[in-house]
């Protein structure tokens, strides 16, 4: 027992220890590791997003002057096909030739006063439209082209004699994008505006919606949620609005989100975008959003707009691969954990098993001297009988004779029958039995026939001597209140498969019937009572090898106590 405490206080228990600690640190350690990755990866990726996006600006800055171009090319060829003068055209004619011309449609402005109004259209609703209530340089760039000047504002496409806004919403239908071009060289008295709508320029749309780098970014990056394209400038701010020819326009430039989805909202994301924009450098963060864990990411983006690019990144990839980390290390640990137990049990078992061989050969020993006193008690006696059987033979005490003879001779045998017993155990128990009906003149019969090799452990040899040695002494303590003509105690033992049957029995009082089932009870106490181990106990052993104790009356008066254990 010390020898194990020992063991598991100085061993066991440090490891165990380690191990656990080892694991925390193991934990935190991939945890930080797979978090950096994570950054560094997002880090790399926003490089390849800079190009991504910038190459889609300049291809979608591309497609907007091939559209102000072609718009040009269809401006020129209209005033090829239509009178000089407002009044000789008609809105009929605008329908046709935007028809020919494959333009949504054609509006021609005029001014009127200090307002330049759109005066006829193959759209009604671009009629009477002001151009006065566009946006301040929309204005301007179509009078500065009234007044044969080139147009001088930054905004937009200019060539000689014309001019394109910006793609955005107008006051006609606010709800679409649209491309105008105007057209003015002095032979017409009005400004020619070919245009397309937002269903007739696609590419253009699709390029600077940035859908197909979407598409593609989050199929080469599944662990992105959501990409949102923020404006640095507008995002977080009240929403701008115009009125415009009795119309609330939401102008296209001014619009908070660029492109994508933005349902993954934080209350950090406007200072985050901000900071982002400000200090020309990608900011990461881990936060929880709508019951997820995720890893937000803002990316500053070098073009001619504010753009700032959010990505939403699933945290739960780096969760699912710690718990595949924390999987395997606890497999590794609890292995580890398990061949240290095994090896700790193997060593207590080791000692346990020596000190059940010293147990046992202590009693072996101990009922070896008993027996050999007996043996030299009788070779004392010898002369002391021989005598006594000379001086029955002379006196012709034949009756007398024969009775010292006989009491001679069964001890002898009784010793004899002892030694026979080649079964180390089953000796050892027969041995203490038989030294103490010697010292307590009781009769002592014994009958051991286990058949085969019965191999018994250090433990298990230990806990039977245990076992026996606790009943044996029981039954010798109740026989000896007899007369020492009426002592008897029976000890036998036998084996069947793998079960070993061991029987106990003595003369002693007359047990009642009611009495009897409560010997093997806990906490019974009665004349019954002995030292040692306790019935209640030795019951405990006997259940430890899935046996099975019980009592039974025995003659007329005493008891017999049997059990059988598995071995």
């Amino acid at each position: 027992m010390k020898l194990r405490t020992s063991f598991i206080v100085w061993f066991v228990v440090p490891v165990t220890c380690l191990l656990a600690l080892s694991n925390v640190i193991y934990y935190y350690t991939t945890k930080q590791m797979l978090m950096n990755n994570h950054y560094n990866e997002v880090e790399s990726f926003s490089s390849n997003i800079k190009v991504y996006f910038e190459h889609s600006q300049r291809s979608a800055d591309y497609a907007e002057k091939l559209l102000a171009q072609n718009l040009r090319l269809a401006a020129m060829l209209a005033q090829s096909k239509l009178p000089p003068r407002l009044e000789q055209v008609s809105n009929k004619e605008l329908t046709e030739l935007s028809k020919e011309l494959r333009v949504s449609d054609i509006t021609l402005f005029q001014r009127e006063g200090d307002d330049i109004v759109a005066m006829r259209s193959s759209n009604p609703t671009q009629r009477n439209i002001s151009a006065k209530e566009f946006t301040d340089f929309w204005f301007l760039a179509l009078k500065q082209l009234l007044d044969g000047k080139n147009v001088s504002i930054s905004e937009g496409y200019t060539l000689p004699h014309y001019w394109s806004g910006p793609v955005d919403v107008s006051s006609s239908d606010p709800n679409a994008l649209h491309k105008f071009g105007y057209y003015h060289d002095g032979q017409t008295d009005y400004i020619i505006d070919p245009y397309f709508r937002q269903e007739d320029m696609e590419e253009y749309v699709t390029l600077a919606s940035y859908m197909h780098i979407i598409e593609r970014l989050q199929k080469e990056k599944p662990f992105l949620i959501e990409i949102t394209g923020f404006n640095a400038e507008r995002f977080g701010e009240e929403i701008y609005e115009v009125k415009q020819n009795n119309r609330l326009v939401f102008p296209h430039p001014t619009r908070p989100i660029y492109f994508g989805q933005y349902a993954m909202q934080s209350d950090d994301d406007v200072e985050m975008v901000r900071q982002a924009n400000r200090d020309k450098k990608t900011i990461s963060y881990q936060t929880s959003v709508q019951g997820s864990d995720v890893i937000k990411s803002f990316v500053p983006i070098e073009t001619q707009l504010p753009l700032v690019v959010g990505l939403v990144s699933d945290y739960s990839y780096i969760q699912n691969e710690l718990k595949r980390q924390s999987e395997r290390l606890l497999t590794i640990s609890v292995v580890s954990f398990l061949m240290l137990g095994a090896f700790v049990l193997v060593l207590i078992r080791r000692s346990k098993l020596a000190a059940a061989v010293i147990s046992a050969e202590k009693i072996y020993l101990e009922n070896m001297n008993s027996l050999f006193t007996a043996i030299r008690g009788l070779n004392h006696d010898v002369g002391n009988i021989v005598n006594a059987i000379h001086a029955h033979v002379q006196k012709k005490e034949y009756d007398e004779l024969e009775k010292v003879t006989q009491a001679w001779v069964k001890e002898v045998v009784e010793v004899q029958d002892v030694v026979a017993i080649r079964h180390p155990t089953l000796s050892a128990i027969v041995q203490f039995a038989a030294s103490s009906a010697i010292k307590q003149k009781v009769k002592l019969e014994h009958d051991i026939t286990v058949t085969g090799d019965l191999k018994l452990n250090g433990e298990k040899s230990l806990d039977l001597i245990r076992i026996a040695t606790n009943l044996i002494s029981n039954a010798f303590d109740e026989t000896v209140k007899l007369p020492v003509e009426e002592r008897l105690v029976q000890v036998a033992a036998w084996n069947t498969g793998r079960l070993l049957y061991f029987k106990v029995s003595n003369r002693g009082r007359q047990i009642g019937d009611e009495e009897l089932p409560q010997l093997l009870s806990a906490g019974y106490s009665t004349k019954f009572k002995h030292e040692g181990l306790g019935l209640q106990v030795v019951k405990e052993l006997v259940q430890k090898y899935k046996g099975q104790l019980w009592v039974e009356d025995f003659e007329s008066a005493g008891a017999t106590f049997m059990f059988k254990i598995h071995i």
